[in-house]
C-alpha cells in the first residue's frame, strides 16, 4: 500500500528575510526622492501544461504561476534567472530532497546569500522553500519528471498564506524583485512512497553591477567594495555584518530551523553628507570604498543599500559573503 502523501510531512519555510533597515545617521543635507508607482498589470491566466514537466519546463511553468500571482497586486513581472539564483536554488533542493529535511540552512551549514555568493551571484536573496520533512535519505532522481500539480501546489501553498504567516506570500509579492532562480529536485522512491518535488524559490533584487569580492581575505587587510547602481535607485551606503561560522548540521536540527531573518549589519558607511567613520567615495551611480577588515575571523557578509523611489527607508540591493581568515 503507498503511502499517503499526508504522511510525508510537507511544508513550506521563509527565509532571506530583510534584516531591519537601519536608521541612516542624521543626514547633514536631505535630498528628497521623486515619487513612482508600479504600472498596473492585467490579470494573467495560465493554462496547465499537459504531461511531466522536465526541469526547465517545470521552472519556467513556475515562473508563470509566480507572475500570476504576482498580478493580482498589480506588480511587474520577475524573469527567470538561469544564472546563479537558479544554480543555488538547485543545490539547495538537492540537499533537501535528498536528506528529507526543509529550512533555509544547508546540510553544510550554509545559508541563502552565502549559497548565492558561491554560485557567483551578488544581488540580495530572498528564499522561499518546499519539501518533506521526514528526515530520509535517499537518491535524487537524475531524470527527474515533475507533475504540473505539484508545481501549482507549490505555489499554491506560498500564495495561499494568511496574515500574519505570511511571509512566503510576501516575498513572493515583494515590490521590487526583478527575478527569479527556482531550484527543483525529486528524489527517487523507496518502495511504494508517494513522492513530492522539493523547491528553492530564490528571488532577487537586481538593482546594481559589482566588482568583484575574493572569498576569502586576511584579518587586518582592506576590502575594495565597489559597483554601479541602477539610475532608478538612489545610492545609500555599504555594510558590513559577521555570521556565526558555518558548520555541519543534523538533519533534524536542519528541521528545526525555519525562518531566516538576513543579519543586520553592525556597521554602515554611508556618502558625504552623513556622519560617518569612513565615507563611501561616490560619482553619478557608481561608489567605492576600502573596509578595514580586522577580525575576528569567520564569515562576513557584505551589503549594499539603496533606497528605492518613494521609500523612506534604505534597503539592501547586493549581499554576500567572504571569509576572514
Amino acid at each position: 500500500m503507498r503511502a499517503p502523501l499526508s504522511a510525508l510531512l510537507l511544508f513550506v519555510a521563509c527565509g532571506g528575510s530583510p534584516a531591519p533597515t537601519p536608521a541612516p545617521p542624521p543626514p547633514r543635507a536631505t535630498a528628497s526622492a521623486p515619487t513612482a508607482s508600479v504600472a498596473a498589470v492585467a490579470t494573467v491566466t495560465v493554462a496547465p501544461p499537459a504531461g511531466m514537466l522536465t526541469l526547465e519546463q517545470a521552472r519556467r511553468y513556475m515562473v508563470e504561476l509566480i507572475n500570476r500571482d504576482r498580478a493580482t497586486e498589480h506588480l511587474p513581472p520577475v524573469a527567470l534567472d538561469d544564472g546563479p539564483p537558479s544554480r543555488a536554488g538547485q543545490a539547495h533542493a538537492d540537499d533537501m530532497a535528498h536528506l528529507g529535511y526543509l529550512g533555509h540552512w544547508g546540510s553544510d551549514g550554509s545559508v541563502p546569500e552565502q549559497r548565492i555568493t558561491t554560485a557567483g551571484g551578488a544581488d540580495v536573496d530572498f528564499e522561499n522553500a518546499y519539501c518533506v520533512t521526514d528526515e530520509k535519505r535517499r537518491p535524487l532522481d537524475p531524470n527527474a519528471r515533475f507533475s504540473p500539480v505539484e508545481i501549482e501546489r507549490a505555489e499554491a501553498m506560498f500564495f495561499g498564506e494568511k496574515p500574519p504567516n505570511d511571509g512566503h506570500r510576501k516575498t513572493i509579492l515583494g515590490k521590487w524583485r526583478r527575478r527569479v532562480g527556482l531550484g527543483i529536485a525529486m528524489p527517487l522512491p523507496v518502495g511504494n512512497e508517494i513522492l513530492v518535488p522539493c523547491i528553492s524559490q530564490e528571488f532577487t533584487d537586481a538593482y546594481g553591477t559589482y566588482d568583484a569580492l575574493p572569498r576569502s581575505i586576511r584579518a587586518g587587510s582592506t576590502l575594495h567594495v565597489a559597483g554601479t547602481l541602477a539610475s532608478d535607485v538612489k545610492i545609500g551606503a555599504v555594510g558590513v555584518a559577521r555570521l556565526d561560522d558555518p558548520k555541519p548540521l543534523p538533519v533534524g536540527e536542519l528541521n528545526q530551523r525555519r525562518n531566516y531573518p538576513q543579519p543586520t549589519p553592525s556597521e554602515m558607511f554611508w556618502p558625504h553628507g552623513f556622519r560617518t567613520r569612513i565615507e563611501l567615495a561616490t560619482s553619478g551611480q557608481s561608489f567605492s570604498i576600502d573596509v578595514p577588515m580586522p577580525g575576528p575571523r569567520g564569515l562576513y557578509e557584505i551589503s549594499v543599500w539603496a533606497q528605492h523611489p518613494g521609500d523612506k527607508s534604505f534597503t539592501a540591493v547586493s549581499l554576500r559573503t567572504i571569509r576572514v581568515e
